[in-house]
């Protein structure tokens, strides 16, 4: 299981690298079927962790995060196109991840959003956006998504050369840990990105 969540770690890591190269392929469907029951199946488990959590300043992803008390932070990946942190679960089944892309110029968010659709298609061999909902407060778009491994529960923001994915994201193999899903659903909520009087980056 830690292999398999590392993998998740590793392929929305590398997002930031999809937007630069989208060329002609932007177009974005959005599927008929976008019910719950298009939505993996989720189970009733109980929380084995409170939901309580400490708030801190990541510089990195310029976001104010919320992990859930309990979950383990992963290495860092960083780089000049990306940076990405995210924390699992106690169970490895589930995760909250903030992914900070550095655009190679300002560009709206259906463009970021077909960009990660498509590096999904290119890594995991599968993408299928499930919902997807104009968001004006992020602003961006709030989505689901589906690869060929992995359900993600995405706010994206755009604002000029940056956006950030913040996302709760569980296997596609099993039905979702909805404790644990609520969680991090309720972190990514909580996370604030690039904000000028509260910035990870102001001194």
């Amino acid at each position: 299981m830690h292999q398999l969540l590392l993998r998740f770690t590793r392929l929305i890591g590398a997002v930031g690298f999809a937007v630069g190269g989208l060329g002609c392929h932007t177009a974005v469907q959005t599927p008929a079927d976008s019910s719950p029951q298009a939505l993996s199946t989720l189970s009733t488990t109980e929380p084995t962790t409170p939901i309580v959590a400490s708030v801190e300043a990541v510089k990195a992803v310029d976001a104010l995060v919320d992990p859930p008390t309990g979950w383990v932070e992963d290495p860092r990946r960083i780089d000049a196109k990306h940076a990405h942190v995210v924390w699992k679960s106690p169970t490895g089944d589930t995760a909250y991840g903030v992914v900070l892309m550095h655009l190679p110029f300002p560009v709206g968010p259906d463009l970021v959003l077909a960009g990660f659709l498509n590096h999904l298609r290119e890594t995991d061999h599968e993408a299928q956006l499930l919902t997807k909902q104009a968001a004006p407060d992020l602003p961006g778009y709030r989505f689901t998504a589906e690869s060929g491994q992995y359900v993600l529960r995405v706010d994206l923001t755009v604002r000029g050369w940056r956006a950030w994915a913040v996302y709760a994201g569980s296997l596609r193999e099993k039905p979702a840990n909805m404790a644990e899903l609520r969680q991090a659903e309720r972190a990514r909520d909580h996370t604030r990105v690039g904000l000028p009087a509260e910035s990870a980056f102001a001194e």
